[in-house]
């Protein structure tokens, strides 16, 4: 008990220090949306329309990738309607400020809304913002995530006013498109008994531990043994997939990060039908004794009654990782019938193992006692169920 209570005052400490330090902005929008998919020459010029503004700096400049040209105006509410080339599955927005935001403190708007459509007529709310999200500081750019899964032709943002004062600007609003696994993924080499490899649009941390674009939520699902997820702190941050529709998990594959197998203690798979109340899957109780692929069976995984979303976390330690492997079947349709589909697909989708790594091996007709006995030799970690914390 002693030592949980120290745990949580370790980590309330440190959650606390990063707090303090995290900016949330960048200067550039490489730095602040990395590897996302800008959604800039796809803006049809002619479409964009909106509120009078003073002159030269009109809303069209919002979408001209120049954070040197504004939108700035005194009407309220402003209004600024946009369409797309097509349809796109957007799940952020980046928002950059003007050139004398830091002269005139109180321009950037007081709430904002993006909204989408299908028909220019009728809009779906996909994200509200309010002026303490923004600083008062020139060409920045911030990034607000959200979620959605419907794609959208047409867009548009309302601002009600300026924070404070008569004026409002901002100088650019860049639509991200959502992102998806990387092409090289799955690459444990581990055929799973039963089920395939889940995969979906990532979800989670875009960069990791102080804006790294390469640790972000994508490096869990690259296929590179190399490349880890790498959160912001102790229980700041996660990696995922949204699936698209619910699963049954049938296996797991996880690999630690090379070098750091203690923050594999207190790793946790976790599942949810809204992306926001998540309920636990698995757990870790240990640290790992060596880097190599850790497979959880169907018989370790509590809870597997069905999930859309999934989300590697941890909030006792780090929470480093480098491969995130998720198999199962959809509940939709006959279970049985799917389950048999699957275990054939499963043998023709198994890629070869990653070589970087000790290979992994599976024991048809083993009881779980006798698998995790050979363990060790073996290459592979099996992991017991989650204990009971009170």
């Amino acid at each position: 008990m002693k030592k949980r209570i120290f745990s949580i005052v370790v980590c309330a400490f440190l959650l606390f220090a990063l707090a303090i330090g995290a900016s949330g902005a960048s200067d550039s929008l490489e730095k602040e949306a990395p590897g996302r998919t800008y959604l800039i020459d796809v803006i049809k010029k002619e479409t964009i329309s909106g509120t009078a503004s003073f002159a030269n700096e009109g809303p069209e400049n919002l979408f001209d990738n120049d954070v040197t040209t504004k939108f700035c105006t005194n009407t309220f509410p402003a209004v600024v309607t946009w369409e797309l080339t097509g349809a796109h599955v957007v799940d952020a927005v980046v928002i950059a400020t003007a050139n004398d935001n830091s002269q005139y403190p109180g321009r950037n708007p007081a709430t904002w809304t993006l909204s989408a459509s299908q028909d220019r007529t009728n809009y779906v709310t996909l994200f509200e913002g309010k002026a303490s999200d923004l600083d008062d500081v020139d060409f920045t750019y911030f990034l607000f995530t959200f979620n959605n899964d419907v794609a959208y032709p047409y867009y548009k943002l309302e601002i009600s006013g300026p924070e404070s004062g008569t004026v409002m600007q901002i100088s650019e609003l860049v639509l991200c498109k959502k992102a998806s696994l990387s092409t090289n993924y799955p690459s444990s080499g581990i055929a799973p008994k039963e089920g395939h490899i889940i995969t979906g649009d990532l979800i989670g941390l875009e960069t990791g531990w102080g804006g790294n674009p390469d640790a972000g939520r994508h490096a869990a699902f690259d296929g590179d043994a190399n490349t880890f997820f790498d959160p912001n702190g102790i229980g700041d941050g996660y990696c995922g997939i949204d699936a698209g529709e619910p699963f049954i998990l049938t296996e797991i594959h996880i690999l630690p990060r090379n070098g750091y197998l203690d923050r594999f203690l207190g790793a946790e798979i976790q599942g949810s039908n809204d992306g926001e109340n998540w309920t636990s899957l698995w757990y870790s109780d240990d640290a790992a004794s060596a880097w190599e692929w850790q497979v959880i069976t169907a018989d370790m995984i509590e809870n597997n009654t069905g999930w859309r979303y999934f989300r590697y976390f941890n909030e006792i330690s780090h929470g480093d990782v480098a491969e995130v492997e998720l198999y199962g079947y959809s509940v939709s349709g006959n279970a049985e019938a799917k389950l048999a589909e699957t275990q054939t697909e499963a043998a023709a989708e198994a890629p070869a193992a990653d070589t970087s790594v000790p290979a992994a091996q599976t024991f048809d007709g083993f009881a779980v006692a006798a698998m995790a006995a050979l363990a060790g030799t073996a290459g592979i970690a099996f992991f017991k169920k989650r204990r009971n914390v009170k």
